[in-house]
């Protein structure tokens, strides 16, 4: 079974602004409990949606 986490963007992180440090400490110790429990593919992040296209 796979899983994406997807995290709501706000004006900030639209705009490319990083997040502070302790999420960005956490996001990683939370990445190598993955690695290390051997299930996380990948960790690539997304471009934000404004670089995106909408198809109807």
């Amino acid at each position: 079974m796979r899983f994406m986490i997807i995290v709501k963007t706000t004006p900030e992180s639209e705009a490319g602004c990083m997040p502070g440090e302790d999420l960005l400490t956490a996001m990683a110790d939370y990445h190598g409990e993955l690695a290390r429990a051997g299930v996380l593919l990948d960790a690539s992040g997304l471009h934000p949606s404004s670089r995106g296209m909408r198809i109807r």
